[in-house]
């Protein structure tokens, strides 16, 4: 007989490192499962919707101590409101979880499955990418010509995302631009879609899309946000194999433009991951070198530094308008994101998450683009 509470993460510990298993950090609740004996015979996280660190005691296999763990975290899910929950397993135990309702959405092996549970699925985001793709097809894609996608997170867009977009959109038909919703940047994900879309708004050929959750995000790809470079590989794979299997062939697509990024070792292995698994889909993997401004790549990062030099001189974004800054910024931006950065409530933001964030917004808020090799 066994019972069920909340317990704090740091009774978990023994528990999970016994089994061999990482201490999920930052957790919302933890679930602990008891012997009538007082003894922790199984655990389980919630981190927002992600489900994480679920242990058993190896001594307690066979006692169906994962379903009645995971049975508590999906009613507290519930009773908080949550329709959607999600969870990374071995591909080995993914139907231990489908006989709890949960939906396998891909399988990387030898590494990961990613499974989910609930509302609004991958079959409704393939839905709504699929109703894109028809809307964009009804310009008559040229034949063999195809359609090509890069995931963007823009922060902010620069001269070099323009340019990348623009190659694209030479060789292909039809071009989409993904852009990564996790709203962890300095510019939130609504002025990163804005400043995309009004950028590449004479393009014809260019459809900007949301990402959503199942797009370099927390959910797919929680190790680019937080930096867990030995979790990278399984990510990546996870992410690749997500975009190979359904966002790919949902978006008719069959080239994934991406730019090289030497610099960042989880860039490096997911950039490999691609070049990896997508070709075994009959997805073509183009690598583009960086674009540069004089003898230095243009960067959403330098951007953001000469931003913040602005801004630590003088606590606000009055300079924007002299003839200099412009000079410079015209190096780095396309006018439509200079227009956009001159506009009074988006300067009125940028001094509101430079004043509560610091030099942390320039040193350590890494843009995609730069973490996943589209420096531009």
């Amino acid at each position: 007989m066994y019972y069920v509470e909340e317990i704090s993460i740091e009774q978990a510990v023994p528990l999970l490192t016994a089994c061999g298993l990482t201490v999920p950090r930052n957790v919302d609740y933890t679930a602990g499962a008891y012997t009538s004996s007082g003894q922790l015979a199984a655990t389980a996280s919630l981190k927002a919707d992600m489900i994480q660190g679920v242990a058993v005691d190896p001594e307690l296999q066979g006692e169906d101590l994962t379903a009645i763990v995971l049975t508590h975290l999906l009613t507290k899910a519930r009773e908080k409101g949550m329709e959607s929950l999600y969870l990374f397993t071995r591909p080995e135990k993914a139907p231990l979880f489908s006989g709890l309702g949960f939906r396998r959405v891909v399988t990387a092996r030898p590494y990961a499955s990613l499974m989910e549970w609930g509302n609004d699925g991958i079959e409704q985001y393939r839905a709504k990418l699929e109703q894109i793709r028809c809307t964009a097809e009804a310009k008559k894609l040229e034949k063999g010509c195809g359609a090509g996608v890069l995931v963007i997170n823009g922060n902010p867009f620069t001269r070099g995302h323009l340019q990348l977009i623009e190659y694209a959109a030479k060789r292909k038909a039809q071009v989409y631009v993904l852009v990564v919703e996790e709203d962890l940047s300095l510019f939130s994900f609504r002025d990163r879609l804005e400043m995309i879309r009004r950028g590449t708004a004479d393009l014809s050929n260019v459809t900007v899309i949301p990402g959503g959750r199942y797009v370099v995000s927390t959910l797919t790809f929680p190790s680019y946000f937080t930096k867990e470079a030995e979790l990278a590989e399984a990510h990546a794979a996870v992410d690749a194999e997500l975009f190979a299997k359904c966002i790919a062939p949902s978006l008719g697509a069959d080239e994934r433009f991406i730019g090289t990024e030497p610099l960042s070792p989880v860039t490096h292995i997911y950039n490999r991951m691609l070049k990896e698994r997508l070709p075994r889909q009959n997805i073509k993997v183009t690598e583009i070198p960086r674009f540069t401004a004089g003898d230095e790549p243009i960067s959403a990062s330098r951007v953001r530094n000469f931003l913040y030099s602005l801004w630590k001189e003088k606590g606000t974004f009055a300079s924007l308008t002299d003839e200099s800054v412009q000079e410079e910024l015209k190096k780095m931006l396309p006018d439509t994101t200079r227009e956009y950065l001159s506009e009074p409530a988006v300067q009125k933001k940028l001094e509101q998450q430079f004043s509560q964030r610091g030099t942390d917004t320039v040193t350590k808020d890494e843009d995609l683009s730069e973490r996943s090799g589209e420096k531009r």
